[in-house]
């Protein structure tokens, strides 16, 4: 049995990043970019109207009031995607929408709102500055400008600017395919009726849902009974189709936990068996060539805690991720801690704010097939593993799994 950090380290070490692809922007969203991007072109490209109104000469309107209100000739009517051809000179103005061209001589746009047309004049009732309502070509992305990094993940908003850039396809480290496989003669689908003996297969929908946010790419190979030549079998079909794979169940040391001997007799080589930490003890990772194995314990709390330490920060390094790990803060009990002294405790928690500090409590139960604790918490308060007892007050690292709670009072 080995030491939590130490797992994790094996784990990191044995992950390596995939080749790289160029995808088309379309199909980018949650990859990391494997090039630096830069502009070739300013952003925006052209000078244009930050709002629908009047494009003028500031010294025209800079003495305007709705006291003294500044009559201009209306030259020209200017929508977004047209280029006007005339020039606006002293005392003439041309309507213009958001996001058309300035037009020659022009150096300040009046609201709409602060103007009144009639026929081919316009008054206005604001004073001008020089630049108003003007967004200057570049001012966002000037060109020849690093937009994005290597090692930047693709979210919704970078898609965004890129595509603002005319970029429609992009160097990125390839995703991995993650199988998993849930084992154990118990389980049937969620959809069918619950006999004696049995339990509904909730560590596929699991796993499949935790693959997918992390932005790797599941592939499912379904459920086995506890029969070590076809979970043997069905080991070398996963490592034919994918770069990792995760199992659920059968690596504890029962009668009919056959899924370590399973892997190994698949030509895998183990890199360690069981953890000093609870739960997820009797975790089991094996490596053949740069593929990866884990073995996770069947219930569904120790699937998330051996996901979430061990085959997240696995499969973001391999997608490129700079951050392999959630945040670490140091947060203060608010309730004494009793637990046995050997391993380190994965404690669900709920972190708040208190009076400029943080505070963490149990979330509920802490069993390993417990899961309505995790819907409560937003993390996970690492009780040292020579412990027997903490008290209110003391302070623990917390693995930050969510977004902490407004400060609270009382």
């Amino acid at each position: 049995m080995i030491e939590f950090q130490e797992a994790q380290r094996i784990v990191i070490e044995k992950a390596k990043q995939l080749s790289v692809e160029e995808v088309s922007l379309g199909k980018a969203l949650n990859s990391v970019l494997a090039e630096d991007v830069i502009s070739k072109i300013n952003l925006p490209p052209f000078d244009n109207s930050a709002m629908d109104g009047f494009a003028c000469r500031f010294e025209d309107g800079q003495e305007a009031s709705s006291e003294n209100p500044i009559s201009l000739e209306v030259i020209d009517n200017e929508p977004a995607g047209k280029v006007s051809k005339e020039k606006v000179e002293r005392g003439t103005a041309i309507k213009i929408m958001t996001g058309a061209p300035i037009p020659e001589g022009a150096n300040a746009v009046i609201p709409i709102e602060y103007t009144e047309e009639k026929g081919s004049k316009v008054s206005l009732f604001k004073p001008l500055k020089e630049g108003e309502n003007i967004r200057l070509a570049g001012e966002d992305i000037r060109e020849r400008e690093v937009v994005f990094r290597k090692g930047n993940k693709i979210g919704p908003h970078e898609i965004g600017l890129l595509a603002a850039l005319g970029v429609s396809s992009i160097k990125v480290w390839r995703k991995p395919v993650v199988a998993f496989i849930s084992t154990g003669s118990e389980l049937v689908d969620i959809s069918e009726q619950l006999t004696p003996g049995k339990i509904r297969d909730s560590n596929s929908y699991l796993l499949q849902a935790l693959i997918e946010d992390c932005g790797a790419i599941p592939l499912n190979l379904g459920r086995i009974g506890d029969d070590k030549e076809k979970i043997k079998e069905k080991i070398k079909e996963a490592l034919s189709k994918a770069d990792v794979v995760v199992t659920t169940g059968g690596v504890s040391v029962g009668e009919y936990d056959l899924v370590k001997d399973a892997i190994l007799e698949a030509g895998t080589e183990l890199a360690f068996w069981k953890v000093a930490q609870k739960p997820a003890k009797p975790i089991a990772f094996f490596i053949v060539g740069d593929k990866l194995i884990f073995g996770l314990p069947g219930n569904p709390g120790a699937v998330i805690i051996g996901f979430e330490e061990y085959v997240r920060p696995a499969l973001l390094k391999i997608m490129g991720h700079k951050r392999l790990f959630y945040p670490v803060i140091k947060a203060k009990l608010s309730h004494d801690i009793r637990k046995k002294p050997g391993r380190i405790n994965f404690m669900r928690v709920v972190v708040y704010k208190k009076d400029n500090n943080y505070y963490v409590s149990s979330s509920g139960g802490q069993g390993s097939g417990i899961l309505k604790s995790f819907i409560k918490s937003n993390g996970l308060a690492l009780i040292p593993k020579e412990r027997d007892f903490m008290n209110e007050g003391e302070e623990v690292e917390v693995h930050l799994l969510k977004e902490i709670g407004e400060e609270i009072s009382g």
